[in-house]
């Protein structure tokens, strides 16, 4: 399934909105490589300072590509988890305040993408997660880094070793977002906190996002590191196999049959 993305801007104001078949929205690699692009498009517009991240259909963003993941193995896998931690590094490190503007379902690789931004609103029939223990991986980049820092390590637990999609109440009760709005609102919040965004002083925001990063700490280089290198080391135990071939079959995996054969 096919992903675009689109770049507008408005003044001070771009837009990233994603479109896929069907309204589902997927981080598969050519997406992943467009986004390189907006973004270094983003960053050559010295004028811009706010960035929402959209989307329209039955997902924000469903997750990466799962034929992707299913090709990998430990030395590949490594190089994904390296490459998606790279994207989303470069979502979080723009001087720009950003927003992801979650309408719909948000998960995996979505739920990553919206971590990495400073703000993140939902819609109430949102829901959100980070699922890939469902799949016999875990998220790779930079979910459990991300999660843990936000969210606090109850909270990380909670939504990575459960692999559930919780409602949108729920995300902002442990972090996921900070604001839940209703569906006929939704769009009208976005804009209404793009502009109080936007109001405030370009410079001192984005100071104050370096220093806030500063402050989250300074090994964030080592974990990502870390995280990759766990991602990577799922691959030998079979499990994601077993459990991306039960995603697509839409079964339940069988974890018992890795001890078994």
């Amino acid at each position: 399934m096919t992903t675009e993305v689109n770049l507008t801007t408005d003044g001070p104001v771009a837009r990233v909105k994603l479109s896929g078949e069907k309204g589902i929205q997927l981080l598969g690699a050519a997406t992943r490589e467009r986004l390189h692009v907006v973004l270094g498009e983003i960053e050559q517009l010295a004028e811009i300072n706010v960035v929402v991240f959209e989307s329209e259909g039955r997902t924000f963003i469903a997750g990466a590509d799962i034929n992707e993941l299913r090709s990998l193995n430990s030395e590949t896998g490594f190089e994904n988890s390296q490459q998606g931690q790279a994207l989303m590094n470069r979502v979080a490190a723009l001087s720009a305040t950003t927003i992801a503007a979650i309408h719909a379902a948000c998960a995996g690789g979505g739920t990553e993408l919206a971590l990495a931004c400073d703000m993140r609103i939902a819609a109430e029939g949102a829901v959100i997660g980070l699922p890939e223990t469902r799949i016999g991986v875990l998220p790779g980049w930079g979910g459990t880094v991300r999660a843990t820092r936000l969210l606090g390590s109850a909270a990380a637990r909670r939504i990575i070793l459960t692999g559930e999609l919780v409602p949108a109440a729920t995300a902002l009760q442990v972090g996921l977002v900070d604001q839940v709005v209703a569906e006929e609102e939704f769009r009208a919040v976005i804009d209404e906190r793009i502009k109080l965004v936007a109001s405030r002083g370009p410079h001192a925001r984005a100071a104050s996002k370096k220093l806030i990063s500063q402050f989250e700490g300074p090994d964030a280089e080592a974990q990502f590191l870390t995280e990759s290198k766990a991602f990577a080391e799922c691959y030998p135990t079979g499990e994601p196999e077993v459990g991306m071939s039960a995603f697509l079959a839409k079964v339940d995996a069988d974890w018992a049959s890795l001890h078994n054969s």
